[in-house]
């Protein structure tokens, strides 16, 4: 699942809506990363987050924020993912975010943790999970789907495709730019299938060994 990713600046945001809605010539190009001098922040389940839903005209997409999760009263922290086959299913606790809620929630890179692999933390230098970050390979932002609510918000997750599937079981649906109308519109359900979006994909912490079937940047 997804529990972590990185956040775009507002001028980002809105660059993405641009594009999406036509009005940029060019698609966005990010800057920084996730570490160092000029990182961006990174948002966790209970963060407050940007996302981009239907506007009011047709056509039209309007940004705004909510917090990264629903509470709910049988756990012990937010539910802060949706899994698309639920959403599929008319899961009563989805059903109205389906129908009203859909969005995107725009990110730099998201990260999944492995299973086994660990790696040492610069920070205690103690062992702990080792986590990869996931990125578009051409430099450029991601849209992932999510559903929206009463202030929250939920990203929605799928089966992995073959740049996530070794590290994680579940990714989010990431969207191509192209694909917004349709994840805001009617043929949301024909988007489950993320097999052929490709990612760029590198080891959080440099001391892990690189798995020979993926690809790094």
């Amino acid at each position: 699942m997804c529990g972590r990713f990185v956040m775009l600046t507002p001028e980002e945001v809105e660059s993405v809506v641009a594009a999406v809605e036509g009005r940029a010539r060019a698609r966005l190009a990010l800057g920084g990363g996730a570490e160092g001098e000029g990182a961006r922040p990174q948002a966790r389940p209970g963060s407050v987050v940007p996302y981009v839903g239907k506007g009011d005209d047709v056509g039209e997409l309007e940004i705004a924020e909510a917090v990264w999760g629903f509470e709910v009263p049988w756990g012990k922290g937010p539910v802060f993912n949706t899994r698309v086959e639920s959403a599929l299913s008319g899961s009563p606790m989805w059903r109205e975010a389906v129908a009203d809620g859909r969005c995107i929630v725009p990110a730099a890179a998201f990260f999944e943790p492995h299973a086994s692999e660990m790696a040492v933390s610069p920070r205690t230098g103690r062992k702990v999970k080792q986590s990869y970050e996931f990125a578009d390979p051409d430099g450029g932002p991601l849209l992932l789907a999510g559903l929206q609510g009463g202030g929250r918000c939920s990203i929605v997750t799928c089966e992995p495709n073959r740049w996530v599937a070794p590290i994680h079981p579940r990714m989010p649906l990431v969207l191509r730019f192209e694909e917004v109308p349709a994840w805001l519109g009617d043929d949301w359900a024909e988007l489950a299938d993320r097999s052929t979006v490709e990612l760029a994909i590198r080891p959080e912490l440099p001391s892990a060994p690189q798995p020979n079937q993926l690809s790094l940047f």
